[in-house]
Formats: C-alpha cells, structure tokens, sequence
C-alpha cells in the first residue's frame, strides 16, 4: 500500500489529538478532584454525586435557618430571664410592703422603685432583635408588643401568630412566643364579692387562703350560668353560734360553729362579723385576665395613697403578688419551651454535620480520585503527546530525496 503524505499527516494528527485530549481529561480531573468532571464520564454515578450535592445543598440553607433561629430563640431567652429577674425584685418590694411598721414615705420610697421596675419589665416586654423587630409581637413584629391606651393602661399591640423556621424537610419549629400568651392573658386574683342581706351584723370579708379559693372557683365557677356563682351564709345565734354556706339551689356546701368577731373560714374565705343571726350574699367575681404591667401599676397608685385603708393596701398588695406568680409561671412555660428549641436545633445540626459527612464519603467513593496515580497517568498521558509530537516531527521532515 503506497503511503501518502496526506494519510501520514493524517494518522499522526489524530494521534496527537487523542494524546492531547487523554492529557487534558486527566488534568481536568486532577483540577476537579473527581474522576467524574462529566457526565459522559460515569452516568450512573454522575447522578448518585448529583444526589448527594442537592442534599448537602439543601443542608446548607437548613444550617443557615437554624442559625437565625437559633439567634432568634437566645435574644428570646435573654429577655425573658431579664423579666423573671426583675419580678422576682418586684415580689420582694410587695413583701417588704406589707410590714405594718411602714410608714407613708417607706410606702411611697417602695412605690417609686416599684415604677422604675414597671418601667424596666415593659422595655423588656419591648425587646428587639438585631434587626429591631420586636421579638414578642407574633408575626406583626413592626408594631410595639406592650404600650400605653389613652387610660394609662398597657395593652398588646402584636398579634397572636409564632412564626416558625424549617429545619428540615418537613420539619418547623417556633421561634418566638407571643407577649399575649406570655404577658397579656395571665389571670389575675381570684376575688369575690360579700354583702349583708339580712340582719345587722358589720361585715369584714377578704380570700384567706388563695389557693384554696383558687381551687373552689376552679371547681364551682359557672360562666354559662351566672346565677350559680352566687352563695348564701346564714348565721344562727346560739351556743354556741353556728353558720352555713349553700349554694344556689339550697345545698349545704359548709357549716360549722363560730363565736362573734372570730373569722369564719369557708372554701379558703374569711367572714368577721359582730352579731349572729344575718345574712350574707356571697357572690364569685369573674375570673379575668391582664397583664403584670397594669397589675403593679394599680398596685402603686394604693400604696402611693395616704389615704388607702390598710385593707385597700393589702388587697392591692395580694392582687400584684398573683400576678407576678402567674407571669412568672407563663414566663418559665416560655422559657422552657425556648430551651427544647434550642436543643432541637442542636441535635438537628449535629445530624446534619454528620450527613454532610457521610454524603462527602460517598462521593469520593463514587468519584473520588487518587491524586498519586493520577499523577502517575498524567505524566504518561504527557510522555504520549512528547511522543507524538517527536514523531509527527521526524515524518514532516522525511522525502525520497533524503534516501538518495
């Protein structure tokens, strides 16, 4: 067969091209860390890699919510363990108040540091996150959580909606509480209202035992029906005196023995009266709810007056102290549900560092590359192309002439 100049250059041009292209696919691979650059290079396990960098992908912005949620929950804590903090102040100052050797400047010196902690609770309440969004006004975070109506009184300004991050698929989590939850639906003292029907006997009531009236209420209050919240006392003179307590429909809910000007004790409360034989109309008050703010408040403008009964005082006193044991009892709720957030999020990241771990094994199992015998292969590929191209020179230069 004659060989041409045409078919020599021919050959060896294609030989070069391959040469070359061997060496570039082994430096393109070398450069990528990967034996699979494309996905003409293994499709199979181009589509497992591929797999495995959409998940690490989506592990990424997964982090990423975590750690804004995470921020979010901390500033959340910080506040909420500042506010416990200045309540448990504020309890001491009402306790404080209640020693019958103050006198009405001890009271007004309690009521003004009380006003400066009322201040600091509601800046509190008014918290921010760093991007002066307030943390406890629900999804309305653009509006103030506590402020003033035009009666003086603090009101929720926010709405009732968390909102919540995704931390996985399927998987949302709150981040924040809402300060109506938190602050603004916590019930007040329970109460109730006493007055002499029949018979003159001077009447003095209060709740002796909140936590035994708490229960009575808890257990009897009808708020379908309000005429089943009304009691009868009835009083009999005698000797010894005697008493009953019946409910609406006549039956005895309590009955005893007393002497005049001694307390009578009934379902945690207390009855003085100077003569038997009267009638008293005992009436449950509607449990309500209102936030601490408005609770101490009131509670300073008693203490502030001089001419508040003792009686007035220490209602106003017993009102502020179950408020902030109330708020105290939300606040801890909130606190405690913040911190299994925060340990959720935890555990999700610790999965997800050790996913992204595993992914990245799996990888370089599938597409991994050794960086030795690469090189190795590297320099062959580089040998063949030197090769070719000595080759390629050597045949341009041959003629007939030259064997003459």
């Amino acid at each position: 067969m004659r060989v041409t100049n045409h078919m020599m250059y021919t050959q060896t041009a294609q030989s070069l091209a391959k040469a070359n292209e061997r060496y570039m696919n082994i430096n393109e691979k070398i450069s990528e860390e990967s034996s699979i650059v494309r996905p003409s290079d293994d499709p199979n396990g181009a589509g497992q890699v591929l797999n495995y960098q959409a998940e690490n992908a989506r592990n990424d912005q997964y982090e990423k919510t975590m750690t804004l949620a995470k921020n979010a929950l901390d500033y959340e804590e910080v506040s909420l363990d500042s506010l416990n903090t200045s309540m448990d102040r504020a309890n001491r100052l009402l306790i404080q108040a209640q020693n019958s050797a103050n006198d009405d400047v001890d009271l007004e010196s309690i009521a003004e540091e009380l006003s400066l902690i009322v201040d600091s609770m509601a800046d509190l309440m008014n918290s921010k996150d760093a991007n002066g969004n307030y943390i406890f006004s629900g999804s309305d975070s653009a509006s103030p959580t506590m402020s003033k109506n035009g009666a003086g009184e603090y009101v929720y300004g926010g709405n009732e909606t968390q909102n919540y991050a995704q931390i996985a698929d399927g998987v949302s989590i709150p981040v924040n509480d809402t300060g109506k939850k938190v602050f603004q639906d916590v019930w007040t003292r329970n109460t109730f209202t006493a007055t002499v029907t029949a018979g003159g006997a001077t009447l003095t009531s209060l709740v002796d035992d909140q936590d035994a009236y708490d229960k009575f209420v808890d257990d009897n209050y009808d708020a379908i029906t309000p005429a089943n919240n009304t009691y009868t006392l009835s009083t009999t003179a005698g000797a010894p005196n005697s008493y009953s307590f019946t409910d609406v429909n006549g039956n005895v809910v309590d009955s005893g023995t007393y002497e005049d000007g001694n307390a009578i004790n009934v379902m945690g409360m207390s009855f003085t009266m100077d003569s038997a034989g009267s009638t008293v109309s005992v009436t449950l008050d509607t449990p309500t709810r209102d936030n601490v703010l408005n609770e101490l408040n009131n509670t300073i403008s008693v203490l502030k007056d001089s001419n508040a009964t003792s009686a007035e005082r220490t209602a106003a006193l017993r009102d502020a102290t179950t408020s902030i044991k109330n708020t105290q009892e939300t606040v801890g709720t909130a606190l405690s549900e913040v911190g299994s957030r925060i340990n959720t999020i935890s555990a999700r990241e610790g999965y997800i560092s050790s996913k992204e771990t595993s992914n990245t094994l799996a990888m370089n199992e599938i597409a991994g590359i050794d960086l030795s015998e690469a090189a190795t292969e590297l320099q062959s590929a580089n040998t063949a192309v030197s090769a070719t191209q000595s080759l390629f020179t050597r045949l341009a230069s041959l003629s007939l002439f030259n064997s003459l």
